[in-house]
């Protein structure tokens, strides 16, 4: 069976998203080490002595200089920075994307042709890769979101205690749950070799985009130069935070209406599919063997996808406004 030269296009595409995936990990652990050592003219025993250990450096990793990769890792809405929020592993994101490449090739090769195929087969994939990705970044942003003001209030309260806000930072390391856990024993880390606190915070926010780290960074800045009393400072900004917090989870709860609406707007149509086949057996079989009924139905499926991106994309605009 001729299948035309889209397959090797989308070969191709998959090739780039394991390569970009592999540039991401494939030089991690050992020879991270080995090359972080080598730099600093350490001998050649000494460094295959530090690599063979397993202690994890809480060195930052240089930001990537590839321009290309990093387009790559944005449009796919891979966080690097953030290994802990993949639960699902990058090896299986890229499989689940190779298949649904070829998949939406194969099925779109005879309506469209195989050079027409080859870029919806890239979009196919490519869109299923970002939507795993992104959906594991927001459900780790989520619950370090929630996590926020049980975090600055055991903060307010080692500050209160005569603690110094290292000494703070350190107890909810050791104290919460993950991921505050994780991201602040990160912090710990960066300021152990030299980084301000205000600065370790903000990265906090880089890696999670969660604005309430930006407010706590900025607080601790200017808190830094202005002086006052900390404790005072953190504790209404723990105010404020938990009051967003609050009204972040209403509004979820106000949301909670259309999301049913959407879901019951989403499961319909295949509820009647299925009516219908029940009651008239064979009705709907042009959508499978007529050639135009099949593009029919590729037309409307499409449409339906399109619908539920659309419809999702208003929910959490609403609720992020």
């Amino acid at each position: 069976m001729n299948i035309g030269p889209g397959p090797l296009v989308v070969a191709a595409f998959a090739l780039l998203l394991f390569a970009g995936a592999a540039a991401l990990f494939g030089a991690a652990g050992n020879r991270r080490m080995k090359e972080r050592v080598r730099a600093a003219g350490v001998g050649a025993k000494e460094a295959e002595a530090a690599a063979a250990s397993n202690i994890p450096s809480i060195r930052l990793a240089a930001p990537t200089e590839n321009r290309l990769l990093a387009l790559l890792i944005r449009l796919v809405g891979f966080s690097p920075e953030v290994p802990q929020a993949q639960i699902v592993p990058w090896p299986a994101v890229v499989m689940a994307g190779l298949a649904a490449a070829l998949l939406a090739y194969w099925r779109t090769r005879g309506l469209v042709g195989p050079f027409g195929a080859a870029p919806i087969g890239w979009l196919a994939g490519g869109f299923v890769v970002r939507l795993i990705f992104r959906w594991q970044h927001r459900r780790y942003s989520g619950a370090l979101f929630n996590q926020i003001p049980d975090a600055l209030g055991l903060v307010v309260r080692a500050i209160r205690a005569g603690l110094p806000m290292g000494a703070a930072l350190r107890s909810v390391s050791r104290e919460m749950a993950a991921p505050t856990k994780d991201e602040f024993a990160r912090v710990v880390g960066e300021i152990a070799i030299g980084r301000p606190i205000d600065q370790a915070i903000w990265r906090v926010y880089d890696r999670s985009g969660i604005t309430e780290y930006a407010f706590l960074s900025v607080t601790l800045g200017l808190q830094s130069q202005t002086g006052g009393s900390l404790a005072e400072t953190l504790e209404n900004l723990a105010d404020l935070v938990r009051k967003r917090v609050a009204m972040a989870q209403r509004a979820s709860a106000l949301a909670a209406e259309a999301k049913a609406s959407a879901i019951i707007l989403i499961i319909l149509p295949f509820i009647c599919v299925i009516a219908m086949t029940i009651i008239r057996p064979g009705h709907l079989s042009t959508f499978f063997t007529d050639p135009a009924g099949f593009r029919m139905m590729v037309v409307g499926l499409t449409l339906m996808g399109l619908g539920i991106v659309t419809i999702r994309w208003l929910i959490r605009n609403a609720q992020e406004g």
